[in-house]
């Protein structure tokens, strides 16, 4: 306890001798003062005196100033201790003198060295300019300042005369006698302002630009369109107002910085060769002349029948096609180049289309009979396609008219479906090149993308309706959903058609589908698991007949390997516009290659003899909307038809013997 009492009592003395030495530094302070002391000086003046009980010593003698037996010897070099620390602490802080910063261009550098131009090799500004000096490893300190910097302040202190001269406008105002100045410098001043905006931007641009062609392009094509910029800034600058504010010294300065920036070997890289286009000499007039004898002259190389087997059809069909191409579609019409020469014929444009969609290869595999180049090939097909729909889609892809729909009800009468328009199903076209984003909703079941097409053909494989586009993981009632099979139907367009299936009357067609479809009145299914001779031999000739549709889809793939084959196209537009052009083609060679268009005409021809288990006749918009969709979709309807149409197939087919088709 003694211990902790005497350290106690030493702190408390060295605290009390701390607060004496601040007074005796204050007092002594308050005593060198020469002018007169204040009202509040003098009171702690007189309280300092009082606690330390002595006056300000004299220099005289008799006060004993200078002498050592003097009592105030050792208070006084206390006080001169204390104040020498306190002046000691006020005293300011001296710096190392620092360079001054050179706002604009740099015309020194803090060694003396002239200020060189260098590029930025960094990440972040890659082959901007910048001034640094030559001694700049010496470890000292050294300028260092970007040049579109240096030029924004360039910019920025001729604006600041701008606005000098606009308060010289100001004062001016006031003053009478010099209105007619004042008027001039305003107009200046008008005139400048949206040069120097002007000016401004356009060096900003000036060095964006800068950096996009030093990384892109060559800079040997950019070089003479800096020079430009720099050129017409100069002239600019030389007709401004605010340029006479400055001396011919800041102009050779000026000059002498963009000579120096065009000057540098180290942004300019080497020009690269120009790469020159290939070109290739075909020798199309032979090729046309080759395609002549081989199969159009009068004593052709090859037969018809080879000639049907490669062009997928017959001559004159063919030539027919030629001849609307050429007529309606200027890209297939004769023409000549600049020399005179005569352009690719038209044989060739449409051989080269009907071979790609024939045997579903490459573009270039045309190029060596034909004489056509890839990318002409393909150019060609497009072309072939969209002048097929615009010129024979409305004949070769239309809904059936009354006259089709009579001889397509006769055609259903006598193979046991009275009232039956066709089958109905769908098809997938594999998309080889489908978009990744797009894959997971074009794909099921084996992983590859596919494009869906519904259709409805007749026995003839005539392809009455086409709906192309639907994603592959959709199954056949959701297309249906999408489908305009029915459009007509429910917006009161089709031709009303009646007809009688055993002794009961119906007004809707119907298509022959398979089990997936819905039980409407407009489909009608087989049976699943028949039971008796009647459901087996309704089912026998329901799956029959209904093969037409899949007749169809296989003889479209196998006229039309491209239809067989993954699509290699990136546009599903242009998929699109393939297959309805197949679609045409293929009705198109229906037409023409059977017996008759109407091969069953001569029954309705004989007289007057008409049968009357049917009856088409015109468009008559009965009903609302919502009536003919529920007449469509009628389930009673269903039953009531297919009971019927088993009781008729067993009556017409049922005496034969083993229910042959």
């Amino acid at each position: 306890m003694a211990e902790y009492t005497t350290i106690w009592e030493m702190k408390k003395e060295d605290l009390a001798m701390k607060e004496k030495l601040s007074k005796l530094a204050i007092l002594d302070t308050l005593l060198a003062k020469k002018e007169p002391l204040s009202e509040a000086e003098e009171v702690v003046k007189l309280s300092m005196g009082l606690d330390y009980s002595y006056t300000q010593p004299s220099d005289s003698e008799e006060y004993g100033g200078n002498t050592a037996d003097s009592g105030y010897s050792e208070t006084e070099d206390l006080i001169r201790q204390d104040q020498a620390e306190i002046d000691t602490q006020r005293a300011p802080v001296q710096y190392p003198p620092q360079p001054e910063v050179e706002f604009g261009f740099p015309q020194t550098c803090y060694c003396g060295a002239r200020p060189l131009l260098a590029t930025s090799q960094s990440r972040n500004d890659p082959g901007r300019l910048y001034y640094t000096c030559a001694n700049v490893a010496d470890g000292d300190c050294h300028v260092w300042k970007w040049w579109d910097v240096a030029v924004m302040e360039e910019m920025r202190a001729r604006d600041t005369h701008t606005l000098q001269l606009a308060e010289k406008v100001d004062y001016l105002a006031g003053m009478s006698d010099y209105r007619t100045e004042l008027n001039k410098i305003k107009d200046l001043q008008y005139e400048t302002e949206p040069k120097m905006v002007r000016v401004e931007k356009l060096v900003s641009e000036l060095v964006y630009k800068y950096k996009r062609m030093f990384l892109s392009f060559k800079f040997t094509t950019a070089l003479p369109i800096l020079k430009t910029y720099f050129l017409f800034f100069k002239i600019f600058m030389a007709s401004s107002s605010h340029y006479h504010y400055h001396n011919d010294d800041d102009d050779d300065e000026f000059e002498t910085l963009f000579e120096e920036f065009f000057e540098i070997p180290d942004i300019i890289p080497e020009p690269k060769e120009r790469k020159k286009r290939i070109f290739i000499e075909r020798n199309r007039e032979d090729g046309h002349m080759k395609l002549w004898n081989d199969y159009f002259s009068e004593t052709p190389t090859y037969p018809p029948n080879i000639f049907r087997r490669r062009f997928r059809m017959n001559k004159p069909l063919f030539l027919r096609i030629v001849h609307r191409l050429s007529t309606h579609v200027d890209y297939f019409q004769p023409s000549e180049d600049a020399v005179g020469r005569a352009s690719l014929s038209p044989l060739q444009k449409c051989t080269a289309a009907i071979r790609q969609l024939a045997y579903g290869g490459g573009a270039d595999t045309v190029d060596e009979y034909v004489r056509l180049g890839e990318t002409t090939a393909r150019k060609c097909l497009y072309q072939f396609t969209a002048g097929i729909i615009h010129l024979f889609g409305d004949e070769y892809l239309r809904r059936p008219t009354p006259e089709d729909l009579q001889r397509l009800l006769h055609i259903g009468e006598q193979r046991g479906f009275p009232g039956m328009v066709g089958s109905i199903d769908c098809m997938h076209w594999e998309w080889k090149n489908c978009p990744t984003a797009w894959k997971g909703m074009y794909s099921r079941g084996t992983g590859k993308p596919t494009i869906v097409l519904e259709a409805v053909a007749s026995s003839d494989l005539w392809i009455w309706h086409a709906f192309f586009g639907a994603p592959g993981t959709m199954n056949d009632l959701n297309i249906l959903d999408r489908s305009p099979v029915f459009d007509e139907i429910i917006n009161g367009n089709a031709p009303q058609v009646n007809f009688y299936v055993n002794g009961s009357e119906y007004h809707l067609g119907y298509y022959l589908a398979d089990g997936i479809y819905p039980k409407w009145a407009t489909f009608i299914q087989s049976i699943r698991l028949p039971q008796g001779p009647k459901n087996c031999l309704f089912a026998k000739k329901q799956e029959a007949v209904r093969k037409d549709v899949e007749r169809a889809f296989g003889v479209l793939q196998a006229r039309f390997a491209v239809v067989r084959n993954p699509s290699n196209l990136w546009d599903k537009n242009k998929i699109g516009n393939i297959i309805k052009t197949c679609i045409i083609l293929h009705n198109m060679i229906v037409e023409d290659e059977r017996d008759s268009y109407t091969q069953h005409a001569s029954e309705f021809q004989q007289g007057e003899d008409v049968d009357h288990t049917f009856v088409v006749k015109r468009t008559k918009s009965l009903g609302t909307i919502l009536g003919r969709r529920a007449e469509v979709r009628d389930r009673q309807g269903h039953q009531q038809l297919k009971e019927d149409l088993i009781e008729n197939i067993w009556v017409k087919f049922g005496h034969l013997p083993n229910y042959n088709v």
